[in-house]
């Protein structure tokens, strides 16, 4: 928890950081989702939205390598990660962790998901070790199990930028020139401003 502290202190007071929020329209994933829950439950597998946003973060971050890479201020640089690897914030009895995913751009669905139950559950259970939690080039954090829509989740030092996922809700969007009730995600991602 000291180490935890000291980081996002050291976050919030070192690096500039500013908060963007939108919605994004997620019927078609929810369909999608609950077309495939049932195949995932025979498995063993809970499967949530969490590993399709992982994904589709991972695939953007190679495409923006400039989110996937860290900030030198001593030497004056900025370092691109060869690497994708995502962490993911995880509440536990502790307090707040966040093991990670390692080369999440390179796992299918099914794999991401498999990935972050076996996090999930070392992280509460307290089995992860401290290489676990090293390693990272973006965070994820997911507000929508505790409720909430939007909020200013502070950067994980070295990363540079964090995504959080707020409670997805019905929402009332015009599209395609007709009012329909869709599914809407809210994301806040807050990034390095330098």
């Amino acid at each position: 928890r000291q180490t935890i502290a000291r980081n996002m202190v050291a976050s919030y007071t070192t690096i500039p950081q500013l908060t963007n929020f939108d919605d994004v329209d997620v019927t078609a994933l929810e369909a999608m989702r609950q077309q495939s829950k049932a195949d995932y439950a025979a498995r063993g597998l809970k499967l949530t939205s969490m590993p399709f946003l992982i994904k589709a973060v991972a695939s953007s971050l190679r495409l923006h390598p400039v989110i996937n890479a860290s900030v030198d201020i001593e030497n004056n640089q900025v370092i691109y990660k060869e690497y994708v690897n995502i962490g993911i914030a995880v509440d536990t009895d502790r307090g707040l962790v966040v093991p990670v995913l390692r080369d999440a751009d390179r796992m299918s669905i099914s794999q991401i998901t498999q990935g972050l139950a076996d996090l999930a559950e070392a992280a509460r259970e307290g089995t992860f070790s401290v290489d676990d939690l090293r390693g990272g080039t973006f965070t994820i954090s997911n507000l929508g199990a505790v409720g909430g829509t939007y909020s200013t989740p502070i950067i994980n030092p070295p990363e540079v930028a964090i995504l959080l996922v707020g409670r997805s809700r019905q929402l009332p969007l015009y599209v395609e020139g007709a009012l329909q009730l869709r599914l809407v995600m809210p994301l806040s991602i807050t990034y390095d401003h330098r």
